[in-house]
């Protein structure tokens, strides 16, 4: 900037007061005088929450996450008491220097003003310049200018209040009022608000309870009590203030703030439950827990690890490190206890692995189990390590952890066992019983006593439920083939006589050392709709999987195929297949992905033969069964969670496929609108209905099973959980809807799901994006990946556009570019980012940061999710455009051009 601008805008900066800015502890700016919003050519907002060192400019720079918050701490402790000068960087000027004084004003939390000098005037040389950290007088304020006082009222984090009991006036600020969740407006400035807010057990924290011996003048107080949140809630708060007493002892007036101490009694309380815990275990328990802080010098062992270690009580009275590196056998650290932590399992910042340690009082060795977990600093240097010891069985040696789980002993398995709902029942190799809980004890009617020590045949044994003919013992099966026994439930536990119980078991075997039983009466097990849909989702995925890979793998070839002949033969006349590939793969992915993700409790209303073309696209894949598809023209929508509706449809066509014993045959899904009278389909009202029938000419169902199919767990399948059509039932009756059944052995069944048809038409108003104007667009993209080659092929889409594009690696990238081209007038027309970063900020929390910077900035989400709710929700947010990977130059150019306008 030319000197006569420099000077313009320093007289300028002197016409609307000192230059203040108020920061929090961490160095974010909470609000800005008039005169310093001038300085920097911004707005207020513009200012608040940015973080101060960014405000101006530095010879040294980093992209180190942490170098912000070491500059405020530098500028912290150079700038209290005296000054400094630093280089300030307006909005859209130059950057020149200005005299910076930080000034502390409050303790808890820690709050400054900051002071800036204003600039020499180079307009009026001849006027003597204010002293160094001075601002000069306070000049008037202009009109549409709210003072220091006032933003610290209004927005600040503390909350003011004033009683006046002389007057009967009293005064809340906003910012105590936003503090307990309300609007200025929506509580009134009464005292009686106060005590109405105040809980019922802190009563005595009232603010005109008067001190004993009271004396004229005035009081200081402080306390901590808990106020009601508009929400319904209850709010720790930190009072601080004065009491004014008069001539008679009488009180007069009460003022002071209020902040906010929640989170910090959460934290306490949060410390003090596991201060219990931790002395719960480690004192009366036989595990030894141990913090070593090498970076405070602090080293704290449980009672039981002195215990486990037999330390010497003058030893355990003053903890060192040297404690933990003497229970090390003898030449195992040479270098120091340290880089003995640092050497095991390097790449893991938390492992659980087998010691052998050595007893203090009478150097014996003791086999443990231990559980690691190491604290590193910026250098990899050793900060802290906190773990335990447990002991191994006596005579037991280590064994190393598989896949980092180590092999807990039986008492600790037995701990977990009892919480269990089912009963668990632990054999040895030689199926010899070890253990068993107190809920397997119960549903086998014998004592603990009576069970361990016994073979398992003994006490478990089966009898199937329909032809009554004895059954394989789960556990010699496991035994013998080492292979686990899936979920069952077609025995009884046979108690000899007439004595049976159904149960419903799974058997899994424990390496070479024997098996767990866990069983359940399935007469007791319930499961909520939630529940139901849950678990099946997870069966249907994997009968999915294979018809989903065999689809993927057709597509795959034809892409692999048509870019093989334009690399290796520069024949290109395969690319246009691999493109179509690659677009049915995308619509692929987005069903399982719908699939997979379930439910979202949002209904909306939709096309009934989009849901049905979906759900017959997925089920079918893979298979050879024909499926004719039959929908009325004119069938009404339906409102639904798609997601949940989805797999109604998918099951039942699964379920048709499974029935083909050939696996061959044919599917018809017939679907049309139906008016329906009163008690036609129980429970249904009268009404109009959708009605979609799924049939087969599979092998059909017993009449025997067709009134127990839609039970949970029911099935006839060897390998199926009885989940599926429990599932669908749930659903269909959630949506206010029934589901019917017909069947005839060696004929097919049919299923007929009942929907109520929407009223209204099923479709979506588009969000529209304001046109940007041609005279302000600046033709320059952001664009922010992860990945290196995605980068790159972008780039070359947006530069073929006629754009410049930069490229930013992550969230942090990202905002450093926005904001220079934002300083000097000139932001990106629009910023694409992509929804997940590995290992740094990713696009949603960036847009929340860009958006504090710039209200208008535009910003487009890229995510290889293909879902219309997750889209809506990213457009409801405040994104113009959502763009599904993989994408094409032409969908790349499409959602551009839809959030720039024409």
């Amino acid at each position: 900037m030319s000197q006569p601008a420099h000077a313009a805008a320093s007289k300028t900066a002197s016409t609307t007061g000192p230059a203040v800015l108020v920061i929090d502890g961490e160095g974010r700016v909470q609000a800005a005088s008039a005169g310093a919003c001038q300085l920097w050519q911004a707005r207020n907002q513009e200012l608040s929450g940015d973080h101060f060192p960014n405000l101006f400019v530095f010879e040294v720079t980093s992209k180190d996450a942490d170098w912000v918050q070491s500059q405020w701490e530098v500028l912290l402790a150079a700038a209290q008491p005296g000054s400094i000068t630093l280089k300030l960087q307006p909005k859209e000027a130059a950057a020149f220097d200005a005299e910076v004084r930080l000034e502390k004003v409050m303790d808890d939390p820690a709050c400054y003003f900051a002071h800036i000098a204003r600039p020499a005037a180079a307009a009026a040389p001849a006027a003597t310049p204010p002293p160094v950290g001075s601002s000069g007088p306070p000049l008037p304020l202009r009109a549409d200018q709210p003072s220091l006082l006032e933003l610290l009222h209004a927005r600040g984090p503390v909350g003011f209040f004033d009683l006046n009991f002389v007057s009967n006036e009293v005064n809340y600020s906003p910012a105590w009022k936003k503090m307990l969740g309300y609007a200025d407006a929506d509580l009134p400035n009464t005292y009686d608000s106060w005590l109405k807010l105040l809980h019922p057990d802190d009563t005595a924290a009232a603010p005109d309870r008067k001190a004993r011996g009271a004396a004229p003048g005035s009081r200081p107080f402080a306390m901590e009590f808990r106020m009601k949140h508009a929400l319904g809630h209850w709010v720790w708060v930190q009072s601080a203030g004065v009491q004014v007493y008069g001539p008679n002892g009488a009180l007069q007036r009460v003022v002071g703030v209020h902040l906010d101490a929640q989170e910090r009694k959460e934290s306490e309380e949060a410390g003090l439950r596991a201060e219990e815990r931790l002395h719960s275990l480690g004192d009366d328990a036989r595990l030894g827990l141990f913090d070593l802080d090498f970076a405070a010098s602090q080293f704290w062992y449980s009672p039981a690890f002195h215990n486990l270690l037999g330390i010497a009580k003058a030893d355990a009275a003053d903890p060192s490190a040297d404690l933990f590196l003497k229970s090390l056998p003898a030449g195992e650290a040479p270098e120091g206890l340290a880089a003995w932590f640092l050497a095991r399992h390097p790449e893991e910042p938390a492992f659980t692995a087998p010691l052998t340690l050595v007893r203090h009082r009478d150097n014996l060795p003791i086999n443990v189990q231990a559980g690691i977990v190491r604290i590193l600093g910026r250098k990899k240097d050793l900060q802290r390590v906190t773990g335990y010891i447990a002991p191994l069985p006596d005579g037991a040696a280590p064994t190393p952890a598989s896949s980092g789980r180590a092999g807990l002993p039986l008492e600790h398995l037995a701990v977990l066992l009892d919480e269990m709902h089912e009963g668990a029942l632990v054999v040895d190799a030689n199926g010899q019983v070890l253990f068993l809980n107190p809920r397997a004890v119960k549903l086998l009617g014998l004592t603990a006593e009576q069970c361990v020590g016994q073979h398992v045949g003994e006490i478990f044994r089966l009898i199937h439920r329909l032809s009554a003919q004895p059954g394989e013992s789960p556990i010699d099966r496991v035994l013998t083939t080492g292979e686990p026994v899936p979920l069952n439930d077609e025995f009884a536990l046979d108690f000899g006589g007439s004595r049976v119980c159904p149960v419903t078991y799974s058997c899994q075997p424990v390496g070479q050392a024997g098996a767990v039983l866990v069983f359940r009466n399935p007469d007791e097990m319930s499961l909520t709709p939630e529940e139901l849909i849950a678990a099946n989702r997870f069966d249907a995925l994997g009968k999915l999987a294979g018809g989903i890979a065999h689809d993927f793998n057709n597509l795959l070839t034809t892409i692999l195929g048509g870019v093989s002949l334009a690399k290796d033969n520069r024949d290109s006349s395969g690319l246009e297949n691999s493109e179509r590939a690659c677009l049915a793969a995308k619509g692929l992915s987005k069903q399982l992905l719908t699939f997979s993700k379930g439910g979202t409790a949002v209904r909306q209303t939709i096309k009934t033969a989009d849901i049905l073309t979906d759900a017959v696209r997925l089920a079918a894949s893979g298979s050879v069964v024909k499926i004719e598809s039959k929908i009325a023209p004119d069938i009404s929508p339906v409102t639904v969670d798609r997601a949940q509706i989805l797999q109604v449809f998918q099951n039942l066509i699964i379920n048709a496929i499974q029935a083909m014993a050939t696996g061959q045959g044919n599917i018809w899904i017939n679907a049309a609108n139906v008016t329906l009278a009163e008690n036609q389909i129980t429970p249904l009202d009268a009404g109009a209905y959708v009605a979609v029938e799924v049939r087969d000419n599979g092998s059909g169902i017993k009449p025997e099973h067709l009134e127990k199919i839609f039970s949970p767990f029911f099935t006839t399948k060897k390998t199926g959980t009885g989940l599926g059509l429990a599932t669908v039932v749930s659903i269909v009756k959630r949506h206010g809807g029934q589901l019917t059944v017909e069947s005839e052995v060696g004929a097919g069944t049919a299923f007929t799901v009942f929907l109520p048809a929407a009223q209204e038409e099923a479709a979506v108003e588009p969000r529209r994006a304001p046109t940007l104007n041609v005279a302000t667009s600046t033709r320059r993209l952001l664009f922010m990946d992860d990945d290196p080659q995605i980068c790159a092929l972008t780039r070359t889409m947006i530069e073929a556009m006629d754009y410049r594009c930069d490229v930013a690696k992550h969230g942090e990238e990202a905002i450093q570019l926005y904001k220079r081209y934002l300083n000097i007038g000139r932001p990106y027309d629009a910023v694409i980012m992509d929804l997940t970063i590995i290992g740094g900020m990713g696009g949603e929390q960036t847009f929340k940061l860009l958006r504090e910077m710039d209200p208008n900035v535009r910003a487009i989400i890229a995510s290889g999710y293909d879902n219309d709710e997750m889209a809506r929700q990213f457009m409801d947010m405040g994104f113009l455009g959502y763009l599904t990977k993989p994408y094409r130059a032409a969908d790349l150019a499409k959602v551009i051009k839809g959030v720039l306008g024409g």
